[in-house]
């Protein structure tokens, strides 16, 4: 049974509606979002990007800018060092291009993800020496690399990080920080700038618009940059707030307008070629696509197919970029159900948090899993699996809000190889025979109680069922993208009539509801694709398995239910209408 959470603020609603012109139900959404006076909520709603605070004072940027000028004008080879998740690939994608736009003598290097792993790495390193790269500068990485970037000192290399992870600290807590020339890294306790949360991809993106302007030059991509920045920002699961929302934002329109050709075959093949593109597009669609090379293959894969300028072989790329993503899918939904029957039929289930060793689990596909995993069990997940180095395995791990994950592996770091990650995901390398000590650890210094382990559905509001309406819908709309920190907006409504219900889908567990408001008798839909078994159990302890049955087979319903649901518009032959999707449910007492 999940906690259902009312948001209190201390907002006046109906003031803040009127002084920009919407309802009371908008404003009051917006004023859980911590928005509270008029420029706040003004910078909320049209998102300019003359917003963006001044990027010259977040520490490191003015050098590393005047570095890779001075590389520039000398011809010294740069080497962008990314990753292979979406955000390496499009802050790699974006400095590249950026720094070859500027007229640099530029390359770019993302890292085998099971041959390299995660990060800088010594091989690599000498690799680029070798080839007569003078400048390593590390995108969505390097705030850990501190073995690889002595290295790359000791051979007289000239080294810039930009990465959006924790920094190490001490017993003190303070930073402890690689010796590079340059870090630029918001999350430097040292680091003036008010905005932390920004994906390496919109570090990259600000740091490039800043390259631009110092050089006295005006890009002639920024439409690409801005959409490439904002694919990043949706799909590494930032904050959606503050500067975040403003590259989002204006990212998905330069991406529905984009004329990048490998974005547009992206599209084409992902066959979303004649829709708006939006959120849930991005995150769920095309982000996939550019993560299943790093998970399968090779990150490049993805940078050549966002550099490219042919269009046949944009095509080609973007055609592999979707079958591999096939194959993700694949292994993912194998993994994810061999796990969670192991985890019921073991005693990890009553573990506060869920080591799940599996060698035959594709270590590319582990943090999906895990976060698979978590979602069935709410609990910490770290999902591990065996590498090509003799001995060593490898983890991911996927958290819930009331477990920093990062903190408490910290206090395990004496068992790692190698480890890194923030509050919410975690990635890690150990020897096999710490993986049974880890979960002791871990379990032993557990202080999650059973409310913390119990799902919360925040609510933004308590509607009547009447102030349900198309108007409504459409005024939501002003409030997206939505993500984390500002969710697509969940409200609640209390003894609801439902007339009847109907089953749908292959499986016949897509619920639709037809509900009866009390005025003038008015009918509206409902779709629900979560509820299904909880409704059963509901149904079946009030009123017995024969009632249930009736119910769910299409007959009068004339149940009362309390709900919890999203307002959106469905949009079926043309017509428009106005539906909610009900997110949990409880017969009214």
């Amino acid at each position: 049974m999940k906690r259902w959470l009312l948001k209190r603020n201390k907002v006046d609603a109906f003031k803040m509606g009127q002084a920009l012109n919407v309802s009371d139900i908008t404003a009051c959404v917006m004023a859980n979002r911590g928005i509270g006076n008029y420029d706040d909520a003004m910078s909320f709603i049209h998102c300019d990007i003359d917003r963006l605070f001044d990027i010259s004072i977040m520490k490191g940027v003015k050098e590393g800018c005047e570095i890779i000028i001075d590389k520039i004008k000398n011809n010294k080879l740069i080497a962008v060092y990314g990753d292979y998740d979406v955000d390496g690939v499009m802050s790699t994608v974006i400095l590249y291009s950026a720094i070859k736009e500027c007229g640099g003598n530029v390359m770019y290097y993302v890292p085998d993800r099971q041959k390299e792993g995660y990060g800088l790495n010594v091989s690599a390193v000498d690799k680029l020496y070798e080839k007569g790269v003078d400048t390593i500068f590390t995108c969505d990485n390097g705030i850990a690399s501190f073995e690889e970037i002595n290295r790359a000192k000791e051979l007289g290399m000239t080294v810039i990080v930009l990465d959006h992870h924790e920094p190490a600290f001490d017993e003190d807590r303070k930073d402890i920080i690689p010796k590079a020339d340059v870090v630029i890294d918001p999350k430097q306790k040292d680091c003036p700038y008010k905005f932390k949360k920004m994906c390496a991809g919109g570090l990259a993106y600000r740091f490039s618009m800043y390259l631009f302007k110092q050089m006295g030059t005006e890009t002639k991509r920024h439409n690409d940059y801005i959409a490439f920045s904002g694919i990043a920002t949706i799909c590494d699961i930032v904050d959606l707030l503050s500067e975040n929302r403003i590259i989002a934002k204006r990212g998905i329109e330069a991406l529905n307008r984009s004329n990048n050709k490998g974005l547009r075959a992206l599209i084409h093949i992902c066959d979303l070629e004649d829709k708006i593109i939006n959120e849930y597009h991005i995150g769920f669609i095309l982000g996939p696509c550019i993560n299943a090379t790093g998970r399968l293959e090779t990150a490049k894969l993805s940078v050549e197919l966002f550099i490219e300028d042919d269009i046949e072989k944009a095509y080609e790329l973007a055609k592999t970029l979707f079958e591999l993503n096939g194959e993700r899918k694949e292994l993912t939904i194998n993994a994810s159900n061999e796990a969670i029957e192991y985890i019921e039929n073991s005693d990890l289930k009553d573990d506060d948090v869920l080591i799940v060793y599996n060698e035959d689990i594709h270590e590319s596909v582990a943090g999906i899993v895990a976060g698979r995993i978590k979602e069935r069990f709410y609990k910490p997940v770290i999902v591990i699996t065996n590498t090509e180095e003799e001995g060593i395995a490898k983890g991911s791990g996927r958290s819930i809000e009331s477990y920093n994950i990062f903190e408490e592996l910290l206090k395990c770091k004496e068992l790692f190889t190698k480890f890194g990650g923030h509050s919410m995901a975690a990635g890690l390398s150990l020897k096999k025979e710490n993986i049974p000590i880890l979960r002791k650890m871990l379990n032993e210094n557990s202080k999650l109680t059973k409310e913390d382990l119990t799902p919360v559905i925040k609510i933004e509001k308590q509607l009547e069922i009447q102030d349900i309406s198309m108007y409504l819908a459409d005024e939501l709309n002003i409030l997206a993208p939505f993500g984390k920190d500002n969710p697509s907006p969940i409200f609640g409504s209390k003894k609801v009539l439902v007339e009847r219900i109907y089953l749908l889908g292959k499986n016949k567990n897509i619920m639709k509801f037809i509900f009866k408001t009390g005025f003038e008798g008015t009918r509206f839909t409902g779709i629900s694709f979560d509820c299904y078994d909880d409704f059963v159990k509901q149904t079946i302890d009030l009123y017995g398995k024969e009632m249930c049955d009736r119910i769910l087979d299409g007959n009068r319903a004339d149940i009362y239910l309390d709900i919890l649901y999203s307002i959106g518009i469905n949009e079926y032959n043309g017509e428009k209408s106005v539906q909610i999707n009900i997110k949990d449910l409880r017969y009214s007492i």
